[in-house]
């Protein structure tokens, strides 16, 4: 984390230190925060962000890798790249995958020559205004592509919007459109309330997991493959996803592995494919049918 960031949001930054230091105590206030929400099962949900269109490209063939081992993935796409791609997820929808609002405006660019990505938008950087607007764009830009609204909300790079003040914005917004979840969150919120957060506005967040080891952090493609200044590789990813699997296995532990990635980034990735196979004694399962279970708690 950056200066910067840790000095602008002094309680993520304090997590993030504090998980690293006394993993244990996380994992077990995640149990228990789960258990007292009504968390009832072991589930697992995998999504993922399509934010280029090199991910248009692949994802046809990541969906058929997952299908083989009985997943099915939600996907987050932008409204910009949801248009372009419109037949390839419209043929993936229509195998009964889930999508969720991710904004409209693209916000990453992917360089091919490098095989690096660029951030280009963060909400964070935006006013409250722009942000309503991006957030609305893409859910009429949803309707416009499958004839129906999401229910669900990801913020774009949303690890740079988690203040108390970015994240109630968000739930107004959302509150407003009807929408029942979001999966905007860092691990950091499953550290402190477990695997959902029920919000004032009553809308559902389902935060992203964490590592075994390391609770604040990200267990993402980005994370372990790409990011420049990543000090954990793939072989620590096949790690702390084999000890996350050992963790639910404990009859004790119930809660959601929610993890994401992106198509583009594991494509051709077998390791990948190898760690989601490990989860078939978790109920793999999509964010709104989940919500269903506890839409009324």
């Amino acid at each position: 984390m950056k200066l910067a960031d840790a000095l602008s949001n002094p309680f993520y930054s304090s997590s993030f230190v504090l998980g690293n230091i006394t993993p244990r105590f996380f994992r077990k206030r995640y149990i228990n925060q789960s258990k007292k929400f009504g968390v009832d099962g072991k589930y697992f949900i995998l999504s993922f962000d399509c934010d280029t269109e090199k991910d248009i490209e692949v994802v046809g063939e990541v969906h058929q890798r997952l299908a083989k081992l009985n997943i099915i993935p939600s996907y987050a796409v932008p409204g910009e790249l949801l248009k372009k791609g419109a037949s390839e997820y419209s043929m993936l929808k229509n195998k009964g995958a889930e999508f969720i609002n991710h904004g409209y405006l693209s916000h990453t660019s992917y360089i091919p020559s490098t095989k690096s990505y660029i951030s280009t938008l963060f909400y964070d950087k935006l006013t409250n205004s722009d942000v309503e607007m991006d957030i609305l764009n893409g859910h009429n830009n949803f309707f416009d592509i499958f004839g129906e609204y999401p229910l669900g909300f990801r913020t774009p790079h949303f690890g740079t919007y988690q203040k108390s003040g970015q994240l109630n914005f968000l739930y107004d917004v959302l509150k407003k459109l009807n929408y029942s979840f979001s999966s905007s969150t860092t691990p950091v919120t499953a550290m402190w309330n477990g695997a959902i957060k029920k919000t004032s506005q009553g809308i559902l967040e389902l935060p992203v997991s964490g590592c075994y080891d390391y609770p604040a952090r990200i267990l993402d493609s980005w994370g372990f493959r790409f990011s420049p200044t990543r000090k954990l590789n793939e072989n620590d990813y096949l790690l702390q996803f084999k000890k996350m699997m050992d963790f639910f296995e404990d009859p004790n532990v119930n809660g959601i592995f929610n993890i994401y990635a992106d198509p583009s980034q594991v494509y051709d990735w077998n390791m990948f494919f190898d760690c989601i196979s490990m989860t078939n004694n978790l109920t793999n399962i999509s964010f709104s049918e989940l919500i269903k279970k506890y839409d009324n708690v």
